[in-house]
């Protein structure tokens, strides 16, 4: 599975709450893909330098009732250009901002870069080569999550959040 992957809670033990928002028409969202609220109030994947609301977990009908994903797949869904007002799908995000997710980086991470602050290259991924000391939307907290060698993951917290927006000022 690509993407951010949910791991743990700075501050409880507990599953995250799901927030839900409709997606916007004829976007496609995969689970793991950081997600932004655009000026419509709709879903939409983030890109490089966006403030991030959170990380897509689940999809949903207007009902709650989990759809099944795009066909070939096994987490990816695509909505019609109607979806804001005839199917409105939405997407539960992952919005704590003590959320930890890994995330196998588009390079490769050291001890160096711990808390520094990195973008994303897509919706999915943590553009290695970004790394900041001062600005960007996830920070680093942790090396190889999955203990298995593999330095190029690891373990993000969202940093320029759009729950909360004074929890970094570039």
């Amino acid at each position: 599975m690509a993407g951010f992957q949910y791991r743990k809670s700075l501050i409880t033990k507990d599953e995250p709450t799901l927030v839900y928002f409709i997606i916007d028409n004829s976007d496609t969202i995969t689970i793991g893909d950081a997600i932004m609220i655009n000026s419509d109030g709709h879903a939409v994947v983030a890109t490089a330098g966006e403030e991030i609301a959170g990380i897509a977990a689940q999809v949903v009908d207007k009902n709650g009732i989990a759809i099944e994903p795009d066909s070939g797949t096994t987490d990816t869904f695509t909505v019609e250009s109607d979806n804001e007002t005839d199917k409105m799908y939405k997407v539960g995000i992952i919005m704590s901002p003590f959320a930890l997710f890994s995330n196998d980086s588009s390079g490769t991470l050291a001890t160096t870069n711990l808390l520094q602050f990195f973008d994303l290259t897509d919706e999915d991924t943590i553009n290695q080569s970004s790394a900041s000391d001062t600005s960007g939307q996830f920070q680093l907290i942790g090396l190889d999550p999955d203990n298995d060698g593999d330095v190029s993951k690891g373990l993000f917290r969202i940093a320029e959040s759009m729950l909360d927006p004074y929890a970094q000022q570039s």
